[in-house]
């Protein structure tokens, strides 16, 4: 592969994503890069050239196109290189950075255990769980809804759907937090060897002494395609950090759409066959992740309307593609009554995630059941003193303080999504 020096466009175009502008209001940056075409050079100093895609179309080109690879040796390139612009040395490998027909088979596995039914059985469990967990912040004066109730409740669900113990959560979101981070660094990798080897424990426990549990059913499969140990290792990593950091993530975005939108909490009180539209609508214009993880092209091609070479890095902005104004209709407004569909929050295309029934799940329950228990919701905090999840990968409102009013009990605490 020829050396190439970046250029100042996509020097500075890099150094705006990473600034605090960004991190303050990425929707407003995006609008502008999108206004002005549907993919930007986009170069970090010392790392691969790379284009971020922002429109529509062209995003769900990249998303199918078998020329682009997850895999970044296949496109020449060293292995490993992370969208922040670093290689890493430490990664476990999962399906996530995958190609067919490696990926195609991990997938299917995952498919058989991880179904329809095991999902709709979760339901009654999480409306438990967020119905206890609306008591807790019904009982605080200034409830802190991300700790208290967003991140909690695919906490609870994630370990129960995968049989690891609860206890041992706080330890699994501080590596979590450390693996996605938009910088790597020591506590990364002391992330992934402490994570990497709970899990191989924890499997090796679910094979001798298998329960009614997600990661039992994988370790158990007896399958001709079963996963070995290394990738059920994979496979659990990828779970337990998608199935809590995106849906934290989505959870906190409608709660604080309700505390912005005091119409719409009302209207979701009066009718919760709602709140499905709402979650969806949510996805599309605040989802939880920013950008879709890197992919590179294996021989040169074209992207909305740019030239790019073999060996660039391809980062797809989901949430750029969300609010094209080409595909959607005023695209920076909530509409509760946008048709469903279309968007790109859970990706498209192969790696078109996996979990998005249970994340689906677990936002339509929990806000269900929060909009019956809360008849008010304003902020504790300006809207400028909210912090917010850094980096390109992951968007989410950090810590929510609200002032919350009560709704009289109505005696049901079910949902009805």
């Amino acid at each position: 592969m020829t050396a190439h020096t970046p250029d100042s466009a996509g020097t500075a175009l890099r150094a705006a994503l990473e600034g605090p502008a960004f991190r303050a209001d990425p929707h407003a940056v995006l609008r502008r890069l999108t206004a002005s075409g549907a993919a930007h050079r986009c170069e970090p100093a010392g790392a691969p050239p790379q284009l971020l895609v922002t429109g529509y179309e062209a995003a769900r080109a990249v998303l199918t196109d078998p020329r682009v690879s997850k895999r970044s040796e296949r496109a020449g390139l060293e292995p490993g290189w992370l969208m922040s612009g670093v290689r890493d040395e430490v990664g476990v490998d999962y399906m996530l950075t995958m190609d067919p027909p490696e990926h195609t088979r991990l997938r299917r596995v995952v498919a058989r255990a991880f179904t329809p039914q095991r999902v709709a059985a979760l339901r009654p469990r999480t409306r438990e769980i967020a119905s206890r967990l609306v008591d807790d912040v019904l009982a605080e004066e200034t409830p802190e809804l991300v700790d208290g109730f967003a991140a909690r409740v695919p906490i609870a669900v994630i370990c129960e759907l995968l049989g690891v113990p609860l206890g041992d959560w706080d330890r699994f979101r501080w590596a979590s937090e450390q693996i996605v981070a938009p910088v790597a660094g020591a506590d990364r990798e002391e992330a992934y060897v402490w994570m990497s080897g709970y899990l191989a424990e924890l499997i090796a426990g679910k094979r001798a002494e298998p329960g009614p549990d997600l990661l039992s059913a994988l370790a158990g499969d007896a399958g001709e395609d079963r996963l070995t140990d290394p990738e059920l290792v994979g496979m659990a990593f990828l779970l337990l950090i998608a199935g809590y950091e995106t849906t934290a993530n989505l959870i906190g975005a409608v709660l604080l759409g309700l505390a912005r939108q005091p119409d719409l909490l009302e209207a979701l009180r009066a009718d919760p066959g709602l709140v499905p539209a709402a979650v969806e609508e949510f996805l599309r214009v605040d989802g939880p992740v920013l950008t879709a993880t890197e992919r590179f092209a294996t021989e040169d091609l074209e992207v909305g309307g740019m030239p790019v070479r073999r060996g660039d890095m391809l980062l797809v902005s989901l949430a750029a593609a969300n609010r094209d104004p080409a595909r959607f209709e005023a695209p920076d407004t909530f509409r509760l009554g946008r048709p469903a569909g279309g968007h790109l929050a859970f990706g498209h295309g192969v790696h078109h995630c996996l979990g998005a029934p249970l994340a689906r799940m677990e936002a339509e329950v929990a806000v269900t059941v929060f909009v019956r228990r809360v008849a008010g919701l304003d902020l504790a905090v300006a809207e400028t003193d909210l912090q917010w999840t850094p980096g390109l990968l992951m968007h989410g409102v950090r810590r929510l303080p609200v002032s919350v009013v009560a709704a009289e009990d109505t005696g049901d605490s079910g949902d009805s999504a």
